[in-house]
């Protein structure tokens, strides 16, 4: 009897214990995103989408670096150096909205490996340019190609982090933005003065030429990274590929541990619903409905406002960061020229003409000829110390972040912003009025915060189409802002910063109605992954409790 009652009992709690075992199965994404820890994968993985990031601003920015330069060999006019400028701005305005639809259909480590591999050869190409319209045209197309590196690698680098550890990883992501303010201008420094007078395909290649291509290196690298990484796990599930998706969860688990894969406590992830696949394109018109349903959603009546406002936002942060940045340069020289004496920085820009360079265009190819020797790279240290400063600034939000929240960092730096904008009325100081205008263009690392926060926003079968919608607007906002804002300064410079002072109160108010999660939500995750770990070892503590 007694015997026949033990093994009830056993029998009993096996079947106990088969059941309690068989419940944590299936988890969901987060719960295994989560279980995998954060570790040298990720590690790789910022640097990997740090550089695609990097890559962006490395070639959108290396333009404006050689305009002097290139005046020898293209002779442009100032219209055209105009253009020039715009150009890269213009290709990733245009591109972003497909991109965003490449990303969320076709994947996002497909579409990016091959923007950067076509942006790649198009700034190669353009190192090359006979002709101003030549370089205008490759400079567009190098920037058509690459806006998949600046819009995607946010859900690209978010989709490989639970929510305890994806805001400061992509706050850092944003912080390479400001390491290629230091790359860009330091290439400039080391290769810009050298004498080159090497003849190549009957073209002089001169140093501008060579910075060009060395740019590119920064793209090349991130093509090499982005081949070796996996595609995100969430996309995976979207699309209905489970087993792929824990094949790849198993792989960052064993990466990030270095214990086996087989170990890894996941063994079934809910698949999630509403991806969209370029398997469903079967014509134009296929092409343009799915493009439709990817976009709609991002207007639905749920986002709406959300969407608008962050686009608004995004779109005046640029312009103003943008517009100031693209006229940085110009306004440094003509407060250089002070020699050191104090006076007000309307002042000096009011009594400078915009079109004064324009007697560059009467010059003989003879006299034009020496630019290419004489380079002052005074102003490219300048550049190199502000971008320093711009990744501790994005150093310390990565680190405070998650105390402060997203939304009241924000408002904090504009409320900073807002200070140095009244101060630029008053301040004569040569250092600073440098230090005010760099906090003033400082206000773009906020647009990494608020795309921080449109990501979280957005689910993931609209995620990226989400992201390089809000980067489109905001690179609309850098192209205006380039285009009319210094103008304006060097008009009416005081009526223009008391207007910009209103801008980034309007800014700050708009930022309150950002959306974001609670902390108890965004905690949530990690507490019940810890809940899961405890669950596989529940049964032995429940027999043993019998």
């Amino acid at each position: 009897m007694c015997s026949l009652q033990k093994i009830i009992c056993k029998d009993t709690a096996e079947g106990r214990e088969e059941n309690l075992t068989e419940k944590p199965r299936t988890h969901s994404f987060e719960e295994a995103i989560t279980l995998t820890g954060v570790g040298r994968f990720h590690y790789q993985l910022l640097l990997i989408c740090g550089l695609c990031f990097m890559a962006v601003m490395v070639e959108i920015m290396g333009v404006s670096l050689i305009m002097n330069q290139m005046k020898c060999d293209l002779q442009p006019t100032l219209d055209q150096q105009g253009i020039l400028a715009s150009a890269g701005f213009l290709g990733v305005v245009l591109s972003s909205h497909a991109m965003g639809f490449l990303a969320d259909t076709w994947g996002r480590a497909t579409t990016l490996k091959y923007a950067l591999f076509l942006s790649s050869v198009c700034s190669i190409v353009s190192g090359f340019s006979v002709n101003i319209w030549m370089l205008i045209v490759l400079r567009f197309l190098t920037g058509f190609f690459i806006s998949g590196g600046q819009a995607c690698v946010f859900s690209l680098c978010g989709e490989f982090h639970g929510s305890g550890s994806r805001v400061r990883h992509v706050t850092l992501l944003s912080g390479f933005l400001c390491m290629a303010m230091i790359f860009a201008p330091a290439m400039a420094i080391g290769i810009l003065p050298l004498r080159i007078e090497s003849i190549v395909f009957g073209m002089r290649f001169s140093s501008w030429r060579v910075l060009l291509l060395a740019n590119v290196s920064v793209s090349l690298l991130a093509l090499v990274g982005i081949s070796i990484l996996p595609e995100t796990p969430k996309y995976l599930l979207v699309q209905g590929r489970g087993e792929q998706s824990l094949e790849i969860l198993r792989t960052i688990f064993a990466k990030n541990s270095g214990r086996d894969p087989s170990e890894y406590p996941v063994k079934e992830v809910a698949l999630e619903s509403g991806g969209a696949s370029l398997s469903d394109v079967h014509g134009v018109l296929d092409a343009v409905r799915l493009v439709w349903h990817q976009t709609v959603p991002l207007f639905h009546r749920s986002r709406l406002w959300h969407t608008l406002n962050i686009c608004t936002i995004q779109f005046l942060i640029y312009f103003l960061a943008q517009g100031i940045f693209m006229w940085f340069p110009t306004i440094l020289d003509e407060l250089g020229t002070r020699n050191g004496e104090d006076t007000l920085l309307c002042h000096v820009l009011q009594n400078f003409t915009v079109g004064s360079g324009s007697e560059s265009e009467s010059e003989s190819v003879d006299e034009v000829a020496s630019c290419a020797v004489d380079v002052d790279t005074s102003t490219y240290q300048v550049m190199i110390i502000i971008g320093a400063c711009f990744v501790v600034i994005y150093l310390i939000f990565a680190y405070i972040i998650d105390y402060i929240g997203k939304k009241n960092l924000l408002m904090s730096w504009m409320l900073l912003t807002m200070i140095c904008l009244v101060g630029l009325h008053y301040v004569e100081q040569f250092a600073l009025v440098v230090i005010a205008l760099t906090v003033v263009m400082a206000i773009g690392n906020c647009g990494g915060l608020v795309s921080t926060i449109a990501m979280e926003f957005y689910p993931t079968h609209i995620n990226a189409m989400g992201m390089c919608f809000i980067m489109m607007v905001g690179r609309l906002g850098a192209v205006v802002g380039s285009n009319i804002l210094g103008r304006l300064l060097f008009a009416s410079c005081d009526p223009i910063f008391w207007a910009l002072l209103a801008l980034v109160v309007l800014l700050c108010s708009l930022g309150y109605f950002l959306p974001e999660k609670s902390s108890a939500r965004q905690t949530k995750p990690s507490a019940t992954a810890k809940a899961i770990v405890v669950a596989t070892t529940s049964p032995i503590f429940a027999i043993n409790s019998k």
